[in-house]
C-alpha cells in the first residue's frame, strides 16, 4: 500500500508540496517538492532513506533504492538540474548538493558500506558507477 500510495501522489505533485510517512513498512519519505520540482521515489527493502531538499525551478530527481539501510541526501538548488540515482545494496550512502544551473548527476551504487560525495557547482554533468564493498568516493566540480 505505500508504495502505490507513492506513486499516486508522485503524479499529482505539480501543484503542491507534500510530506508523507508511511508507518506500515517502517520507512519514513519526506519529500518537499514546490511548482515546477520534480520527485519520484521507488524503495525496496528496509530503513531505506531519502533526504531531498529542491529550491528552483525545472528541478528533477528519480531514486531507487534496494536493499537494507541505503541513505540518500539530496539537495538541487538553481534551475533545471537533474539527478538520477540507483542504489542497489546495503549500508550505501549519497550525499549530492547541486547548485547552479543545468547540473545532471547519473549515480549508480551496487555493493555494500559505499559512500559517493558529489558537489557540483556550476552546470556540469557527471555519471558515476560504484560496484565495490567499502569503497568512498568524493567529487567537486565548478
Amino acid at each position: 500500500m505505500p508504495r502505490q500510495l507513492i506513486h499516486f501522489l508522485v503524479t499529482c505533485l505539480l501543484l503542491c508540496s507534500f510530506a508523507l510517512t508511511a508507518d506500515e513498512s517502517k520507512q519514513a519519505y519526506e519529500i518537499e517538492l514546490p511548482v515546477t520540482l520534480q520527485g519520484l521515489l521507488e524503495s525496496h527493502g528496509r530503513d531505506n532513506l531519502v533526504n531531498l531538499f529542491q529550491h528552483g525551478s525545472f528541478n528533477q530527481a528519480i531514486l531507487s533504492q534496494t536493499g537494507i539501510e541505503n541513505s540518500a541526501y539530496l539537495t538541487q538548488l538553481g534551475i533545471g538540474n537533474q539527478t538520477s540515482v540507483i542504489q542497489i545494496g546495503s549500508n550505501n550512502e549519497l550525499e549530492l548538493l547541486q547548485q547552479g544551473d543545468n547540473n545532471r548527476a547519473d549515480v549508480t551504487q551496487i555493493g555494500n558500506d559505499n559512500l559517493i560525495q558529489i558537489n557540483q557547482l556550476g552546470s556540469a554533468t557527471f555519471a558515476i558507477e560504484q560496484i565495490a564493498d567499502n569503497a568512498a568516493i568524493t567529487i567537486t566540480q565548478y
